[in-house]
């Protein structure tokens, strides 16, 4: 079945509403009926996922067992809590972030599908190379006169076509190289988006290393980012070492921002987070279950800004924060072990560099998710989830590297 025009659809819906979303967080533009707008087009977005998701199942791509099992327990999770926080909403707050952020993030991992079956992905990639990246300049006015990070978070799927770039054409590298430059150049302060170009720009550097890099040291680097964050986490809780106020005392990393004004890029901007929202899940069933879809934490710092209403926040910047708020210790083991279980895949079980770099690049966003992430439906999502899908198909991983080439060349 021919998904192109749907694809095309739910691409454009998120590039609106992030565009809204961003643009109407600094109040630069009266937008309207901008949330309505945004939430209608996020409906009919995860419907094309569920009808899409529907058709395929997971067909004859050679998804391992193991894999199917665990995406299907970590979509009953999310699905289970969504149910959960309709039956907790008691206030129009609530029921607000249900419907309007719940049930989209909750379904995000349907993009699993569009991975999964390499030739939607592939025309995903096409797409998103030809329109997003090549078109994507038109943003950069509106960026500068609302927000400065408007088109860097439009160009965040960069980060995963940096890792493309061995295997495109020539007039594609280029344009994928001139994306990630100006994505950079625009926000300085956009740590996030600095962080991932890097890492990326590290596993591209590998490939042409490859020959040199064997593969236990590939799989010292894909334990060390599942585990790292992990002690690092339990020695900040036990107050023996906590890297953020750490990495703050560093000098040298200060930067002027848009209003002219000195911020430090090593500046501890998440202790207090943890602090709040750990102080926040205050039962024994809040830790294992977590507080539902509709989880939120009482904030000192933030009041009715940040997403805040009188010091309640709906969720944090942090996103393992967030999964441990809504979906618990248990949405915490079962997004490990979907992360693990594929990336080792994808590592250990290809035929191709690129899928091991995937899976490195997975495995990073493990460790990153103690770090940042926003957990919202929007483009970092989706590409995150079809990028798992890929890796997770046979069919993809059992590719060489002259198919992959192939694979890209209709781009």
């Amino acid at each position: 079945m021919n998904y192109s025009k749907l694809i095309i659809f739910t691409i454009i819906s998120l590039i609106i509403t992030d565009s809204l979303s961003y643009i109407g967080s600094v109040g630069a533009l009266n937008l309207g009926n901008s949330t309505l707008i945004s939430l209608l087009l996020s409906y009919i977005s995860i419907a094309i996922l569920i009808f899409i998701a529907y058709n395929e199942n997971f067909g004859n791509y050679g998804i391992p067992k193991s894999i199917q099992n665990l995406f299907k327990l970590w979509l009953f999770w999310n699905i289970f809590n969504l149910i959960r926080g309709a039956f907790l909403a008691s206030d129009y707050w609530e029921w607000k972030d249900l419907l309007f952020s719940g049930i989209s993030f909750s379904l995000i991992p349907l993009a699993f599908f569009l991975g999964k079956n390499i030739l939607i992905a592939q025309t995903i990639f096409r797409y998103t190379i030809k329109y997003l990246f090549l078109f994507g300049f038109v943003f950069i006015p509106l960026t500068l006169v609302t927000n400065e990070e408007l088109y860097s978070r439009l160009m965040i799927p960069i980060s995963l076509f940096i890792l493309f770039i061995p295997f495109l054409k020539l007039k594609w590298k280029v344009l994928v190289l001139i994306v990630a430059t100006i994505s950079i150049f625009m926000v300085i302060g956009f740590r996030s988006n600095i962080i991932k170009i890097t890492f990326s720009a590290i596993l591209l550097i590998s490939y042409y290393l490859r020959n040199y890099i064997s593969r236990n040291w590939l799989r010292f680097a894909h334990l060390s980012m599942f585990a790292v964050p992990i002690l690092l986490f339990s020695l900040a809780i036990s107050g023996q070492y906590n890297i953020f106020e750490e990495l703050a005392k560093e000098e040298g990393y200060e930067t002027l921002n848009r209003e002219g004004e000195q911020e430090n890029l090593m500046s501890d901007t998440r202790t207090f987070l943890y602090v709040e929202v750990l102080s926040s899940i205050n039962y024994t069933e809040d830790w294992i279950i977590g507080k539902s879809a509709i989880g939120s934490y009482q904030s000192d710092w933030f009041t009715d800004d940040g997403g805040a209403m009188n010091g309640k926040r709906t969720g944090c910047e942090v996103g393992m924060l967030n999964i441990l708020l809504r979906y618990g210790i248990i949405g915490v083991f079962l997004y490990f072990l979907i992360l693990f279980t594929v990336s080792r895949y994808a590592i250990i079980n290809s035929s191709n560099y690129l899928a091991k770099m995937i899976g490195l690049f997975i495995a990073f966003r493990w460790t990153y998710s103690f770090v940042e992430e926003f957990t919202i439906f929007d483009l970092n999502f989706y590409f995150f989830w079809l990028s798992i899908g890929i890796v997770s198909s046979a069919r993809f991983r059992n590719m060489s590297d002259n198919e992959i080439r192939n694979y890209f060349e209709t781009i």
